[in-house]
């Protein structure tokens, strides 16, 4: 996406025009429809504004990034000016109507927590096309109605005439944004944090079934890097603020967990291994399962009724594994997740993924089954590298973890998939010995018949943040398909 000029985007008059001309100036790959109210606020302003600048107008009004959006949160900035590092920002708010000045300065200091990440120094406007007026944000926090000579002498400073032509991405990613309050836990306590627009929507609809419903049992599902978690920890704040409430996490608890015990009001946090049928918080007025579907069932069963007996709510997020639910990858027999949304009363699914590296993900889904080569992503993040014995593994082992890799040891014990629930990690290493195969329909397996080292390997890659490295030791044919992989290449 390409930075574009106001002034020559806005010399046609209609909506659908400007829409085109928009595509054709910004390099967009998709299509995006401007609508009447924007078309006639994009004009206005930079009518206003070519108007005070007069001969400099056509210069100052290059380089605006319109209608951003930062991928896998959906939140949008109207309009923005970058400087090339990135330092200095100039943000744009185009209203067709007033809104009232609380929604404006709002919306201005969620702007400015987005934007706060990148740029040093950040320069807040709101335009209002109906009354004509400008709003300000300072970076001291003082809101109010300026003039139009001030938006001017921001165009005019000289950090943002060497502004950005494009590739804004770089200054925005998903994961500065999208914290897990078990590893950050101090940015959660802190506030630190926004909902995507899809956790917005599942919070209000779960906080108004439980107006309706107070002993309603309610569960959303998702893949790792959805959000789960923070959506929970966040009911758990709402909740926590009128009643006491009950925490559980299915897999033990790790020092973010024992951090926000520590700190949270009104929140006990407590392991699903901790957790004893005659020992029931008598306080407790909500329960919230995180990993539910990880849970031991008659535990489950346990709170389940206990919450059934007292009236109160039960809330759990699980992980439905759809990549693992597939014919040759084995399944527990208890279908917990089955039975999790048989005594729901709302249940609702997170689509996407907005924390995982998308690239990992995608060589995930390939790695397990070689048929599903859907999309061509960029696996530059991703090592792919043969040991033919112990003693070179040793070596690229010692390697990787003086560079800060997480070895992640495929073993395929239960216990080891239990051990990074919840966890996430920036780099990750795993190691695939000759257990593992391809069978004859292209699907990874393992010789020993287990599914423990499918899921071991599916927890481990899909919690990688940033890099992988994958080494195969052993198995030159297992490599060289996975290596196909790594290089976009049909040759398996």
């Amino acid at each position: 996406m390409k930075a574009v000029n106001l002034h020559l985007l806005t010399r046609v008059d209609d909506s659908e025009t400007m829409s085109m001309l928009f595509q054709a100036l910004s390099g967009r790959s998709s299509y995006k429809a401007i609508s009447p109210h924007e078309a006639a606020s994009l004009r206005s302003l930079s009518d206003m504004l070519a108007e005070h600048l007069k001969e400099t107008a056509l210069s100052l009004l290059d380089g605006f990034f319109f209608s951003y959006v930062i991928e896998h949160i959906g939140k949008e900035f109207d309009l923005l000016k970058v400087s090339r590092d990135g330092e200095y920002v100039l943000n744009i708010e185009l209203k067709s109507e007033d809104i009232g000045e609380e929604r404006i300065r709002k919306q201005l200091e969620q702007n400015r927590y987005y934007l706060s990440h990148s740029a040093g120094t950040i320069y807040s406007f709101t335009y209002v096309t109906e009354t004509g007026r400008l709003y300000r944000l300072s970076s001291r926090g003082h809101f109010g109605a300026c003039t139009l000579q001030d938006l001017a002498e921001v165009l005019q400073k000289p950090a943002l005439s060497d502004h950005l032509e494009e590739g804004i991405d770089r200054f925005f990613r998903a994961s500065d944004y999208l914290i897990s309050p078990v590893s950050s836990p101090d940015s959660f306590l802190q506030g630190q944090y926004f909902l995507t627009n899809q956790q917005f929507d599942f919070r209000r609809r779960i906080l108004a079934h439980l107006k309706q419903e107070p002993a309603a049992v309610i569960s959303f599902s998702g893949a790792a890097g959805t959000g789960k978690t923070l959506l929970l920890f966040d009911l758990a704040m709402a909740l926590s603020k009128k009643n006491w409430v009950l925490f559980v996490h299915a897999g033990p608890l790790r020092k973010g967990h024992l951090t926000l015990n520590e700190r949270l009001k009104n929140v006990e946090i407590r392991s699903g291994y901790e957790i004893r049928s005659d020992d029931f918080p008598p306080e407790c007025r909500a329960v919230l399962i995180d990993e539910a579907d990880r849970l031991d069932r008659t535990i489950l069963d346990f709170l389940l009724a206990h919450a059934g007996r007292l009236c109160i709510p039960v809330i759990m997020a699980y992980d439905p594994h759809h990549l693992l639910n597939e014919p040759w990858i084995s399944q527990p027999e208890d279908h917990t997740e089955d039975f999790i949304r048989q005594v729901s009363t709302l249940s609702m699914e997170f689509t996407g993924n907005i924390r995982i590296n998308r690239p990992v993900y995608s060589f995930l889904c390939t790695l397990l089954n070689l048929k599903d080569r859907a999309g061509r992503s960029d696996y530059s993040c991703i090592d792919v590298l043969y040991a033919n014995d112990q003693e070179e593994l040793q070596k690229i082992t010692a390697y990787y973890r003086a560079r800060e890799y997480e070895l992640i040891t495929a073993a395929g014990s239960p216990e080891s998939e239990k051990n990074i629930i919840a966890q996430e990690y920036g780099r990750v290493m795993m190691v695939l010995d000759d257990d593992y195969f391809y069978d004859s329909d292209l699907h990874l397996r393992t010789r020993s018949g287990l599914s423990e080292p499918l899921r071991l390997l599916y927890e481990g890659l899909s919690r990688t943040r940033e890099n992988l490295c994958l080494v195969v030791m052993g198995s030159r044919e297992l490599f060289l398909k996975i290596l196909s992989v790594k290089l976009h290449r049909n040759e398996v």
